[in-house]
């Protein structure tokens, strides 16, 4: 019997829910996705079923098409293909919102945990400053620093770090918040125009990870964790970004480094991870070392191209699927590989890119809808705020 996937994503140019499909779907798994009507991903050819959410969606309504979709095609997995999408699929099995019958809320609850593996770990990976000492107990390398309630002790920490020093909001995602601070009064200006936490509510306050700054390379690592193990994944840095210097990559390098998957192996092993996930590094220029800087526990705009490098994180995930062992590979080889221009995003960097020259491309042109409604994104996250997704019931 061929397997089933859910994937449930808010994010409308979302490129992680509108490239896997084709990926998991050629490992053999039938692809479902519930999206919003303008999603990306609703113009990918390699879906079966596509699910959408209305306008203006709350918080019951969302609940009620995920699990119509559960019920529909009965999935091995939910998938979440935005930061949105976990920590809304968190909240239902953790607080399911009022009105919902019991045995729709057990399914829910049951299917979740079944994807993002046990709940205990749930709130470690997501706020950041619990992370930080998850991390540090498990021998995980991460930035001088310490975690602050209140601005006058991000203050202490930074006078005893030094300047210039990196503050990042314990919860929120995509980096808001997060900023570089050459001086007192630039850290308590960035702890003060803050935003608000997003996601789940774990009931503890916004704190601040201060940590030294390092002007070294920061890499991702896209990869797939099976009860607190990873299978297989693989590292890229960034050779180009859009928009700007902070921006996601629009050229990448692949690289193997045994420090960035020993720190992996480690941290899914503390966290007890389940699924697709990835992670973020800052390489450290003068000892080589991998030191963390965040996790998402969802699949990465760089998690399709696995297959291109030769580490497929899709048919790896149909093996445990499978209950049986991965056999493929679980690394790149050390040293630097495969260059890629990625599609879009280099494109609308330059059009004239000599990258795109150059370089081969991750382009779908075996998704002719997609390729042309990717042409269309103004290429900057929108996907709707989870406190504004997060509203009264029926």
């Amino acid at each position: 019997m061929t397997p089933s996937l859910l994937i449930v994503t808010m994010g409308t140019d979302a490129v992680a829910p509108a490239r896997m499909p084709y990926e998991l779907s050629s490992a053999g798994f039938n692809v479902t996705l519930l999206a919003p009507r303008d999603a990306l991903a609703t113009h990918t050819a390699f879906v079966d079923k596509i699910g959408y959410f209305p306008p203006d969606v709350t918080l019951y309504q969302w609940v009620q098409a995920v699990a119509g979709a559960v019920r529909a095609v009965r999935p091995a997995l939910i998938l979440p293909g935005d930061d949105v999408a976990v920590r809304t699929l968190m909240q239902l099995a953790l607080r399911p919102p009022e009105g919902l019958r019991s045995d729709v809320r057990d399914e829910l609850a049951d299917v979740v945990r079944r994807s993002l593996g046990p709940p205990a770990s749930w709130t470690d990976s997501i706020d950041k400053s619990r992370l930080f000492d998850v991390a540090r107990r498990a021998g995980v390398p991460i930035a001088d620093g310490d975690v602050a309630e209140r601005e006058h002790d991000a203050a202490a920490i930074a006078a005893h770090l030094g300047y210039p020093v990196i503050v990042r909001p314990s919860r929120g995602s995509g980096g808001k918040g997060s900023a570089r601070c050459d001086s007192e009064a630039e850290l308590r200006s960035a702890i003060r125009l803050a935003p608000s936490p997003d996601g789940l509510d774990t009931g503890e306050p916004q704190r601040f990870v201060i940590q030294r700054f390092i002007d070294g390379r920061v890499v991702n690592r896209a990869a797939l964790a099976w009860n607190g193990v990873e299978v297989a994944g693989f590292t890229r840095g960034r050779l180009e970004t859009h928009p700007g210097p902070l921006g996601p990559a629009s050229v990448v390098e692949f690289v193997g480094l045994p420090a960035v998957r020993d720190a992996n192996l480690r941290l899914f092993a503390a966290l007890d991870l389940h699924g697709l996930a990835g992670a973020q590094y800052m390489i450290e220029p003068d000892r080589g070392a991998a030191l963390l800087i965040e996790i998402h526990r969802r699949m990465l705009p760089a998690t399709h191209a696995g297959r291109l490098v030769g580490v497929d994180l899709a048919a790896a995930l149909r093996a445990c699927v499978d209950g049986v062992s991965w056999t493929g590979p679980t690394d790149l080889p050390g040293g630097t590989g495969r260059r890629i221009a990625l599609f879009p995003q280099e494109w609308y960097r330059d059009p004239e890119s000599g990258w795109l020259a150059t370089l081969p491309s991750d382009a779908p042109w075996h998704d002719p809808r997609l390729f042309e409604a990717m042409l269309k994104i103004p290429y900057a996250t929108n996907a709707v705020p989870v406190r504004e997704l997060i509203s009264p019931g029926p």
